[in-house]
Parts: C-alpha cells; sequence; structure tokens
C-alpha cells in the first residue's frame, strides 16, 4: 500500500513539472490582423466634421430651393453637404442644372448667387468655418416605383435616366464603368424588410447585393444603414450585417452611410455621417468615403418596434480609436463632452462585448471576417466602419446561391420582375393588404 502511494506521489509530481515544461494550447490565442479603416486618423490633430450626403431640392422632389436647403444646413452647423436630386447632376451651387420636367412639377429652378456661396464656402459669418459642396452628385434611378434608388458622386452618369424596376446592378454597373462612386439607399424599401424582418436574412437579397458589392469593388463604396427616421432601413443594419460576412472574404468591405435624405426643411438633423479630418476639403472627404474613415450616426433606432427610439441632443462622438496589433485588442474613446451610455461591439451581427477595449482573443469562439462598434447616448447612435479580421484558421461563409434559376425560366422571371406593371402591380398588392390591415400602417412607412 504504501509502495502505491509513493508511485501515485512520484507520477503527480512528473505530471506537475511536465505542466510547467509543455507549451498550452489552448483557447485564445489566435493572432489577429485587424484592418483598420481609422488608420490614417491623427487623432490628436483632426477634428470632425458633420456632413448630409443624400439631399433634394426643389430641382426634383424636394420643396426647398437648392439656396434656402443649403442655407439651412449652413445654420444647422453642417461642414459638408451634397445635392443628391433625382435624375439631376449637381454640378456646383452656383451653376444652372437641367431638371426633367413633370418630375419637378416643372418649377424654375435658379443657382446660388455669388455673394451666398462665397459666404457660405468661406465661413465669413462661422468664423471661417466654411460649408463645403460635394460636386457631381445625384440620386439615379428618378422614376422607379420600386424604389431601386443609387447615390451617384463625382460621376457624370444618371442626368435624366429613368431607371429599370427592381434593379440596382444597372445604375451602380454604369458608375464603375465612367469613372464615378455609388452607396446604395434605403435598400429596405425594396426588399420591404420594414414589413418582412427575415427578408434581411433571405439568401435571395445576400446573394443580389453581394454580386453588386464583388463586381463593382472600386467604386460601389457601400449602402445606407439609416435612412431619414430610420422607418423603412430598421432592418439594414441586420442585412448588412450578412453582407459582411460574405463579401469580406471576397476582397472587399462595405462602408455605411446614414443621412436625412431630406426634402423638407423640418427634415435636416435626423441622420448625418462624422468624418475626422485634417482639413475640410472635397479631396479629404472624397478619400475618407473610399478608405471609410468615417463615422455613421442617426438620432433614430426603430430595430425594435415596441420601444422606438428618438435621441435628444448630440450623438455620440469618438475620441480617438486606437488598435493593438500585438495584443489584438481596439480601444474605442468616446469624447466626455457628449453623453455614451454604452457601447456594442457586433461580429456576425451580434453583440459579443459591451467594454471600450474589446480583446479578440476573449470571443474567439464568436468571429468571423469582421468586427465592427456602435455607440448609444441620449442624443442618438454613432456606428464605426467594419475592422476586418485576417488570421489562420478564419473560417468563410460563401455567398449563397441565388433561388432565382439559370436557365429560361429565370431569365423570364428577371424580364417581367424588371418591367414597370410588375412593380405597380406589387404596389397595390400592398394597399390592399394594408387596407385588410394585414400590413399595419404604422410600419408601411
Amino acid at each position: 500500500m504504501k509502495k502505491m502511494k509513493k508511485l501515485i506521489a512520484v507520477f503527480l509530481s512528473a505530471l506537475m513539472c511536465l505542466s510547467f515544461c509543455v507549451p498550452v494550447f489552448a483557447e485564445g490565442n489566435t493572432d489577429y490582423t485587424i484592418v483598420n479603416p481609422y488608420e490614417g486618423v491623427d487623432w490628436s490633430t483632426y477634428k470632425t466634421y458633420l456632413a448630409n450626403l443624400h439631399t433634394h431640392t426643389t430641382a426634383s422632389d424636394g420643396d426647398v430651393t437648392l439656396t434656402d436647403m443649403v442655407e439651412a444646413y449652413y445654420e444647422k452647423g453642417y461642414d459638408i453637404l451634397a445635392i443628391t436630386d433625382h435624375g439631376v447632376i449637381n454640378k456646383g451651387w452656383k451653376e444652372d442644372r437641367k431638371t426633367n420636367g413633370v418630375f419637378n412639377k416643372f418649377r424654375k429652378v435658379y443657382p446660388m448667387s455669388e455673394e451666398d456661396y462665397d459666404r457660405i464656402t468661406q465661413g465669413t459669418d462661422r468664423d471661417g468655418r466654411g460649408m463645403i459642396d460635394i460636386p457631381d452628385g445625384i440620386e439615379i434611378n428618378m422614376a422607379v416605383v420600386s424604389k431601386t434608388h443609387v447615390n451617384g458622386y463625382f460621376t457624370d452618369y444618371g442626368q435624366g435616366e429613368w431607371g429599370i424596376e427592381n434593379d440596382y446592378k444597372t445604375a451602380v454597373s454604369m458608375i464603375e464603368q465612367r469613372g464615378g462612386y455609388s452607396v446604395l439607399n434605403h435598400v429596405g424599401d425594396w426588399v420591404n424588410s420594414n414589413n418582412y424582418p427575415e427578408r434581411a436574412h433571405d439568401p435571395y437579397y445576400i446573394n443580389y447585393f453581394a454580386d453588386i458589392f464583388v463586381n463593382n469593388k472600386r467604386s460601389c463604396l457601400g449602402m445606407e444603414i439609416v435612412n431619414s427616421t430610420d422607418n423603412v432601413t430598421r432592418y439594414d443594419r441586420a442585412l448588412w450585417d450578412e453582407l459582411l460576412q460574405v463579401v469580406i472574404p471576397q476582397g472587399r468591405n462595405i462602408w455605411g452611410f446614414s443621412d436625412d435624405d431630406s426634402e423638407q426643411l423640418y427634415e435636416i438633423g435626423r441622420s448625418f455621417e462624422l468624418f475626422p479630418l485634417k482639413e475640410n476639403t472635397v479631396k479629404n472627404v472624397k478619400n475618407a468615403m473610399i478608405s471609410g474613415a468615417f463615422f455613421s450616426a442617426s438620432r433614430f433606432y426603430k430595430t425594435d418596434l415596441a420601444h422606438p427610439f428618438e435621441g435628444d441632443g448630440q450623438v455620440p462622438l469618438v475620441k480617438s480609436i486606437t488598435v493593438n496589433q500585438d495584443e489584438n485588442t481596439i480601444t474605442v474613446v468616446p469624447d466626455k463632452s457628449r453623453d455614451c451610455e454604452k457601447i456594442e461591439w457586433i461580429a456576425n451581427g451580434k453583440v459579443i462585448s459591451n467594454d471600450y477595449t474589446i480583446d479578440l482573443n476573449d470571443f474567439e469562439n464568436e468571429l468571423g471576417c469582421y468586427i465592427r462598434f456602435q455607440l448609444k447616448g441620449k442624443g442618438g447612435y454613432t456606428y464605426s466602419q467594419p475592422f476586418e479580421l485576417k488570421y489562420e484558421g478564419r473560417v468563410d461563409k460563401p455567398i449563397p446561391a441565388s433561388p432565382v434559376p439559370n436557365n429560361i425560366f429565370g431569365k423570364m422571371f428577371e424580364k417581367i420582375y424588371h418591367t414597370r406593371l410588375w412593380a405597380v402591380t406589387s404596389l397595390i398588392l400592398e394597399k390592399i393588404e394594408i387596407k385588410l390591415g394585414i400590413l399595419p400602417k404604422d410600419k408601411v412607412k
């Protein structure tokens, strides 16, 4: 018996020694390369500028003149503004623009005066803080019932183009060919995910939009993740997360945009972008739009319809972001001058942490190819762009196959699907569903 006890003691001692000598291969030792869209931002010297990149005037369906709309944004403290009228390219606030008759109710449109232009762009009555005009902005597919609208920037395509029903691809492809840049607008309006949330996860829509982003890598910058008061876009962030999981493995990222889509003066200040820049110039804004070095923000958050959120005050502001590649950590410091109640780190569409410093090794089983964060405060939400995560052993999701068959029947369906008759019929059926109470009115708009 004593000999047995001695043998056991020796065995346990040897086991303890081995535990100090043999390396432990446990969870939490993955080495990540974090692709930081804000890498070029000097947080100690850059200033944050307020932007709206989706704006309408009487040149299309807006009810405010160009001068009055620009003036209103200027008075609200904006620094960057893109006029994106339906079917009308903005060649500059001082320039004449060709309108499209019935689409702007045949209204006469006047350019901004030289005096107003100089005052606003130079900020002579605002301590020298001028508001810049993002040129060559337009909302394309002006006449489609199905709301497949695409914003073009720095582009010469789209003037007077009626558009094809249920089609985002043509406009994006043409902008790619012509050297401009595009953003997909309020995709939930077309997907109708505000009425049918499951569509944000539907393989058909994931396949459709993934195809656009993969085949237009240079020019299609991203999609609106919030439009206006977030009614039709309330599930577009879920679709964004689905797309990121299948598109990032294909060699590109998708930037999230957030805009007023304003037509009236009272619509100003609902959703917007925040650009940290060395200097507020068109070139710097353009580069940030391309690289993703900006934030989207909104006073509204309506994913949970039972508890719709509307902020009162200023949205949270990011003071700095620090990426430590050696430690596999990302640290976010919010600006203390603004309320920030919490941070949410999101991977694969799920919140995984509420710490301002996230150690990726603590969440290895929950990570895929990206991570992003959102800040919530009394004033609203501020959204980061996705950080791609590269590491050995990453398991990527493929783009789902389209349920539409690639045969003669599939091609026939696509042709019918792109007709005005189909779009109008679908709209009428939706109105009938509302009338019958199948779709509640408060969900549709």
